[in-house]
């Protein structure tokens, strides 16, 4: 009887290590299940995020090329600015000097002598001779 005791306490464990093998290759089959799953949807996060780094690629592509055109257009609008710069200063000197015609002329209606004018308005003898002529008396 010993040995039928002994037999029977291999097959018990026997039966035991079975039953744990079998517990353990379900348990490693649902684990597999599970990574398989989630390997899934990785994969399908990383193709929606190829997907949009193609579009975020796209727009900025889009935004580099619209802002060279900025650029562009700037630069043009620039020199645009500079050649009205220019001449609103061209303007304002033409101004500055019709004012000061406009005073000499003036002066001599009423009656400035020559050196009056080449004084006040700062102008050459020539210019306050003309001037005289044209606009004022020529009794000097």
């Amino acid at each position: 009887m010993d040995m039928t005791n002994l037999i029977f306490g291999i097959i018990i464990i026997l039966i035991i290590l079975i039953l744990y093998l079998a517990y353990y290759a379900n348990s490693l089959s649902r684990s597999l299940q599970k990574f398989r799953a989630e390997l899934k949807q990785l994969k399908q996060y990383t193709v929606l995020q190829q997907k949009q780094l193609k579009e975020l690629a796209h727009e900025v592509q889009t935004m580099t090329n619209a802002a060279h055109g900025v650029g562009k257009r700037i630069n043009i609008l620039s020199g645009q600015m500079r050649e009205l710069d220019d001449r609103q200063e061209e303007f304002d000197l033409k101004e500055q000097g019709s004012q000061a015609m406009h005073q000499a002329i003036a002066l001599a209606q009423k009656g400035a002598t020559i050196d009056e004018l080449m004084d006040t308005c700062d102008m050459s003898r020539g210019e306050a001779e003309l001037l005289m002529v044209v606009h004022g008396d020529t009794a000097e």
